[in-house]
């Protein structure tokens, strides 16, 4: 119970087409998979014993995409121990892509990463990621709401402070008159040590770069002005350090690099997102699977010199990405979404330039791709006991398989079974043999658990046993307590 409360947000979020109607069943039908149904009266059977999981709509489907993803991998591990007749493409062009763009930034990135070892130690000095500093600061800050003569005039009293510095007046006394920064104004601005990522960007900056002793120009920051004296350097040894750090340079160095060629790239396609887009992925996102003509799956999200992103393409981004991210693009506000199709663009750019470049991933790899995928899905496969179905008298192997799958599934819910999510396999899986899901399935599920469970318990009729022990926690307790236990 445990495991499918964890993995409803996960499988929910996997679900294929979504029905209105159950089709001929009406609304005795929960989901549809290579030709067999889960009826809303099974589910509600599976679920009913297990009374501390509520039986929430998104609880029912949860059980009713996990039946389809495990009777379809029983279904193709029956036709095929190889799994081989699974159509893995979509899944395989992902890394494709990813791998051309890896494949791209090495041969277009050529940059220069050799530096001397002084070099090295210049820029150890002041860049270590372990490095920490102890400085002193002096805080002016602006007036809330102060005109722009006010907040002048902030600035004109922080210049003349920096002066009298610069002239010989003592930091630490011009900081306990001024800052302030009332913890650190009584004793003479100091600070502490502090490393990297402890304080806000600018006045980190200017801090990691200053000479011992000297003093900063002024600094604005969110806060105010400030005033930085760097009174210490605490540096880790650079022999030891030294050669991961020299590496650590050089990824920066690639990474920068390959930033510059990304951005000119992307402004030279001219890229722009059309917002009255939003709306429609939000709905693919309820509905992955729904049904969508021709024209609408082509119609443009994001258009750039020479093409577009569609919503077409955005669909199979969808259907072959991680069963969490439909909910995350319901939820999101307009400006995630138009970074995330920017960002989906710019890989589209990228995979274009990678294939103008001629650069191409090797069929040896794409069917290595395969196979690990593979490996992987025979592994759940053979855990989940698929591949030694056997039939009773009377069922043909379908059958077998679901009757096995149910029983998983009751395991899962009354037991704690642990669960297989198939991810993105399952996609292949749904499109291969064909899922649906209807609603009106769903919300009879509901109801019959509900009715399952308000149902008197009969009693049962036995002769009754001589009692040993009777006191609390002897054996009659302890039966109780099973009991309780074998049901929870």
């Amino acid at each position: 119970m445990k495991m499918l409360r964890v993995l409803i947000p996960t499988l929910v979020l996997g679900l294929g087409a979504c029905e209105g109607g159950g089709g001929p069943s009406g609304e005795s039908v929960v989901a549809r998979a290579g030709g067999f149904e889960l009826s809303a009266e099974a589910t509600a059977e599976i679920l009913a014993p297990q009374i501390e999981l509520d039986p929430q709509p998104e609880v029912i489907q949860a059980l009713a995409d996990l039946w389809v993803q495990y009777f379809l991998l029983a279904k193709a591990s029956l036709e095929d121990s190889t799994l081989a007749q699974v159509d893995l493409g979509p899944l395989v062009q992902r890394q494709v892509e990813s791998d051309l763009v890896t494949e791209l930034r090495d041969v277009v990135i050529q940059v220069d990463t050799a530096m001397t070892d002084e070099e090295l130690r210049r820029r150890f000095e002041t860049e270590a990621p372990d490095a920490r500093v102890r400085a002193r600061h002096i805080l002016l800050q602006f007036p809330q709401g102060a005109p722009s003569a006010q907040t002048d005039s902030v600035r004109a009293l922080a210049a003349s402070l920096r002066d009298r510095i610069l002239a010989g007046e003592d930091f630490e006394a011009i900081a306990a008159e001024y800052s302030q920064d009332t913890g650190t104004a009584g004793n003479g601005g100091d600070l502490g040590s502090f490393g990297r990522g402890e304080m806000v960007p600018p006045f980190e900056e200017a801090a990691f770069s200053l000479e011992l002793g000297t003093l900063s120009e002024v600094v604005e920051t969110a806060f105010g002005l400030h005033l930085i004296r760097v009174d210490e350097r605490i540096t880790p040894d650079f022999d030891e350090q030294q050669s991961q750090f020299r590496l650590q340079l050089q990824n920066q160095i690639l990474m920068e690099a390959e930033s510059t060629f990304v951005a000119d790239l992307v402004e030279a396609a001219e890229m722009e997102t059309r917002p009255e887009g939003f709306e429609a992925i939000r709905q693919l996102a309820l509905d992955p699977g729904m049904e969508l003509s021709s024209r609408a799956l082509g119609r443009s999200l994001v258009g750039y010199r020479g093409g577009a992103f569609t919503l077409g393409e955005f669909r199979h981004w969808l259907l072959t990405s991680a069963p969490t991210i439909p909910g995350q693009i319901q939820t999101a506000t307009d400006d995630q979404l138009d970074n995330l199709l920017q960002s989906l663009s710019r890989s589209e750019l990228l995979v274009n330039e990678a294939l103008s470049e001629g650069i191409e991933i090797p069929q040896e790899r794409q069917d290595s791709m395969v196979t690990g995928i593979l490996v992987g899905v025979r592994g759940i496969a053979q855990e989940l006991g698929f591949f030694e179905i056997s039939t009773m008298e009377g069922e043909s192997l379908d059958e077998a398989a679901d009757r096995v799958v149910r029983e998983i599934m009751a395991q899962v819910v009354q037991e704690g079974r642990e669960v297989y999510p198939l991810q993105t396999v399952a996609y292949a899986l749904k499109e291969q043999y064909g899922a649906q899901f209807f609603q009106p399935g769903v919300a009879r599920a509901v109801e019959l658990v509900n009715e399952m469970r308000a149902m008197p318990v009969a009693p049962t009729t036995m002769t009754p046993e001589p009692v040993q022990d009777t006191t609390v926690g002897g054996a009659v307790g302890d039966t109780v307590g099973d009991t309780v236990g074998g049901q929870g």
